[in-house]
């Protein structure tokens, strides 16, 4: 995790795809669920950062993604 202010969060990670749903991973091997919201999303495998506010114990519903370089 990088930044977070109250509940809203900004991670960076691998985009990878679950069984049911896109999933962020990050560095320290901490998995994230992504609730996507109208958003353009990267191919999976991209090294990503995300922003969005967090759902439950381990779910983001995302409001932005981009590229990281």
């Amino acid at each position: 995790m990088d930044h977070s202010n109250s509940h809203r969060l900004r991670l960076t990670g691998k985009l990878i795809k679950g069984e049911r749903r896109h999933l962020l991973e990050c560095a320290d091997e901490k998995v994230w669920r992504l609730n996507l919201l109208d958003v353009k999303i990267p191919k999976i495998g991209t090294h990503v950062i995300i922003e969005g506010v967090q759902s439950g114990v381990d779910g983001i519903d995302v409001d932005w993604v981009g590229a990281k370089n």
